[in-house]
């Protein structure tokens, strides 16, 4: 299963980048139920997917993720992006982030370091989630 987020805007060293998502959720057992509040319901072993704009995948390697698990900020572990882009953006996941049963809300954000400073992107719309 991936679930994908939405629309924010990174600045790299070089460009502004539209760091462009989809809600999605997916999984070889098939979809998951909606939950009546909106969002899905997952287990927590699903991966965490965006499409990453980026000039070649040069670019793209400078790039790390950070989500936000209910406003909380972890560094996105466990990051895969194809190594061609489809329609200019390359498509990646991460693994989801621990997080107890409960409804959440997830976001990506795109970061460079740059001389030892944190550049970070502005958030993905929220992602909400059910954890069974």
């Amino acid at each position: 299963m991936i679930v994908r987020a939405r629309a924010i805007t990174f600045v790299s060293f070089v460009s502004f980048v539209s760091f462009l998502s989809f809600v999605s959720l997916s999984s070889c057992g098939g979809g998951s139920p909606t939950t009546p509040g909106g969002g899905e319901t997952i287990s927590g072993n699903e991966r965490f997917g965006w499409d990453q704009p980026a000039a070649d995948a040069g670019e793209l390697a400078t790039f790390r993720y950070a989500l936000y698990l209910d406003d909380v900020r972890g560094e996105a572990a466990d990051v895969a992006c194809d190594a061609a882009p489809s329609g200019g953006r390359f498509p990646c996941t991460s693994r989801l982030p621990s997080m107890g049963a409960g409804t959440h809300t997830l976001q990506v954000a795109a970061f460079v370091i740059d001389g030892g400073v944190v550049r970070e992107s502005a958030r993905s719309a929220g992602v909400r989630v059910n954890k069974r």
